[in-house]
């Protein structure tokens, strides 16, 4: 029974893993998927999963498929970087050619068996949209017909588009917009699920549901089914502005909480009751009284995304204490990050609906880190363009996102390696 019960959490962990992984890192992937196209942006690829296809299908310009191993997913938008990078002058290409000689099909000669082959002498597949090959007949200017192929391999390939379909060929706001909706839809998705949690689990109110006995609010007359309204002449709208409000004299110095003056609502009339906290060994002031919880979607919705907000605001303290503290000890990578998930599996399902939340919350506040190939890396340079006026050299700027990935990734396996050290 024991092998039995460790088999079973192993199963249960691994596919919250998977499961986690794949909605947070999905949904980022789609929301520029999805403001891509509405911008008008061909999106050749929007893949679920990484690795080897098992599944694919087209509709429209787009690839879709779905991929063996199952722990996120990707989208390639057009032009995002040059399609001239594709073929650097000097390389030899294989290419295939219409009626009216216009360039269809290019790829690796190995890859098009039965193109012509020649040598790339200069290439504008943005503006032009023509190539120059060097053939057996000298050098020749072909234009390439919009949608051409590009082989990947010789099964897969994904077009060549336009200008006006590229994410070089937008203005600065649609590609902004386009960029950002990967780390909004993390939010969203943050905000969904804790929403979600509430609704099973109920939120706090002000109203009490219990008055502990041979405490401060019991000797002040505080009745179960009391609304607190007011604590101190201040407004108290939930049991967070309740507590702090408890709390409030201590967090500014205070020795010992003085009396607080609560207005109470009950029977329908208000009344005023003066109650003083007691302090705890933990330090905490405390009343006495515990909270009726509420399930009503109308509450449990909007605090979802009240506590999305409050989270992000926490989490950018926490980078702000690991860049000026260097507390880069506190960093996890994927590992980490899947040992967690697996704890909260042991725990139950609503708390791996829970921590895929705050993973959804954190993916979207990284990628807004300003470091070359993330999203605000990106942002970076759009912020860069508009003080300029005028674009950075997309060359250039690939050459800084490729030296940042570079890094990323460097800085993942050192995070990946310390997790697995201290996990065995």
């Amino acid at each position: 029974m024991p092998i039995i019960s460790h088999l079973e959490f192993y199963v249960r962990a691994a596919i919250a893993i998977v499961c986690v992984f794949l909605v947070c890192v999905t949904l980022h992937e789609f929301g520029h998927f999805y403001v891509a196209k509405k911008s008008g942006v061909a999106v050749p690829i929007f893949s679920i999963g990484f690795g080897p296809k098992l599944v694919k299908w087209n509709r429209g310009e787009t690839e879709y498929s779905i991929r063996l191993l199952p722990l996120g997913g990707f989208v390639q938008m057009a032009g995002e970087a040059p399609q001239e990078t594709w073929f650097p002058v000097g390389q030899e290409v294989a290419y295939e050619l219409d009626d009216e000689l216009r360039i269809v099909r290019l790829g690796d000669p190995k890859d098009l068996k039965r193109g012509y082959v020649g040598t790339v002498r200069r290439v504008d597949l943005t503006d032009a949209m023509e190539m120059a090959i060097d053939t057996a007949e000298g050098i020749r200017t072909f234009p390439v017909k919009p949608y051409a192929r590009v082989m990947l391999n010789a099964r897969s390939s994904i077009p060549i588009v336009e200008k006006h379909e590229q994410m070089l060929g937008k203005p600065l706001w649609k590609r902004a917009a386009v960029i950002l909706a990967g780390p909004v839809m993390n939010f969203l998705l943050a905000g969904v699920l804790f929403a979600i949690v509430n609704m099973h689990t109920g939120i706090p109110t002000t109203t009490i549901g219990e008055v502990e006995p041979h405490t401060p609010a019991y000797a002040a007359g505080l009745q179960v089914g009391d609304k607190i309204v007011q604590i101190n002449n201040r407004a108290i709208r939930s049991w967070d502005d309740l507590r702090s409000s408890i709390q409030a004299d201590l967090i500014s110095g205070g020795a010992k909480p003085k009396p607080l003056r609560l207005l109470v609502s009950r029977d329908g009339q208000t009344r005023p009751v003066t109650v003083t906290p007691e302090i705890e060994k933990n330090g905490e002031a405390l009343i006495g009284i515990e909270s009726t919880m509420s399930y009503n979607p109308l509450r449990t919705v909007p605090a979802g995304f009240s506590e999305m907000v409050r989270d992000t605001g926490l989490t950018v303290q926490a980078y702000g204490q690991l860049v000026w503290h260097h507390q880069f000890s506190s960093l996890s990578g994927p590992v980490g990050i899947a040992d967690v998930i697996s704890q909260q599996a042991r725990l139950g399902f609503w708390n791996v609906v829970m921590i895929a939340g705050v993973l959804s919350l954190n993916l979207g506040m990284f990628n807004l880190i300003p470091i070359p190939a993330l999203d605000g890396g990106r942002l970076l340079f759009m912020i860069i363009e508009l003080v300029r006026g005028r674009k950075v050299d997309p060359q250039k700027e690939g050459f800084v996102h490729f030296v940042g990935f570079a890094i990323l990734m460097l800085f993942a396996v050192v995070i990946t390696y310390r997790d697995v050290t201290h996990l065995f």
